[in-house]
């Protein structure tokens, strides 16, 4: 649990991806069990994670609501989908799932770093090249205002109508797999807001609280919950959750983004190749 949640807090995931494979390699659970128990303990890391980028004021709780309404939906029915696969055909589109998304964290930082970096280098020759011309009615800073601001309410309404539709399939992956549903919310808020990287991180993990809880539940209800697991997991993971997140803070983003998706890609792999010929 202090593994998955001092990763999950470092890079804006809930831990699961980590916690749900030593579940079963280790603690001898069953899929579903894993599943449904890992989804209880990123509850915890999420609510550590918001108290310790919240401290920093690294939290949007505007963009983290508009996620978490669509997403606890979204974890709801993923959680139910799980009765309708085997242990092993679960297991199976985990590891998959793991592979899939092992690259994208790496990829997301390498694309907002070229991002920033193509922007400033074009914005001197921009400035540069800009002639200032004396207008012939220039407008009153009253409208000019009210303008900017009609602007910016309709940009920030568009985007927070997009992040409550990546919060749909952030609930399903998080009912579905146990996870927190950063990998698909992390990015997102990456390449879709202007946020700064300790903000994503704090707002991913803020946002997965309640539909971890609605997957939770739900799978405690299916009888998926070891409760003599859940406690000690809870504790340990919202411990590691809060160090890490006071570390993400501190700490270059990049060599952490490279070896999580090489331990994120490891892990999908083994899985895959323990499940051969099953």
């Amino acid at each position: 649990g202090a593994a998955g949640g001092a990763i999950g807090g470092m890079i804006g995931l809930g831990g699961g991806a980590i916690m749900v494979p030593l579940m079963t390699g280790f603690a001898r659970m069953t899929q579903h069990q894993a599943v449904g128990t890992s989804s209880v303990a990123v509850a915890a890391v999420g609510m550590a994670g918001c108290a310790s980028f919240g401290s920093a004021g690294a939290v949007d709780p505007l963009a983290a609501l508009s996620v978490a309404a669509t997403a606890m939906f979204g974890a709801r029915v993923g959680a139910r989908l799980t009765a309708r696969f085997d242990a092993v055909q679960l297991a199976r589109a985990f590891a998959c799932f793991q592979l899939a998304v092992a690259p994208m964290v790496p990829v997301k930082g390498y694309l907002v770093r070229s991002a920033k970096g193509d922007g400033g280098a074009a914005a001197a020759p921009a400035a540069a090249a800009a002639t200032p011309a004396a207008p012939a009615a220039a407008p009153s800073a009253a409208l000019l205002s009210a303008s900017a601001l009609a602007q910016q309410a309709q940009e920030r309404a568009s985007e927070l109508l997009l992040l409550a539709g990546i919060g749909i399939g952030c609930g399903l992956a998080s009912g579905m797999f146990g996870i927190g549903g950063g990998v698909v919310v992390t990015p997102s808020l990456c390449l879709l807001t202007d946020m700064p990287y300790a903000c994503v991180l704090g707002t991913t993990l803020t946002s997965m609280v309640p539909p971890s809880i609605v997957s939770g539940l739900t799978h405690a209800r299916l009888g998926n919950v070891v409760s003599a697991a859940a406690l000690p997991l809870c504790a340990g993971s919202a411990t590691g959750a809060f160090v890490g997140g006071q570390l993400a803070v501190r700490v270059d983003e990049e060599p952490l983004q490279l070896l999580f998706a090489v331990l994120i890609g490891a892990m999908g792999a083994q899985k895959l190749w323990s499940l051969r010929g099953k």
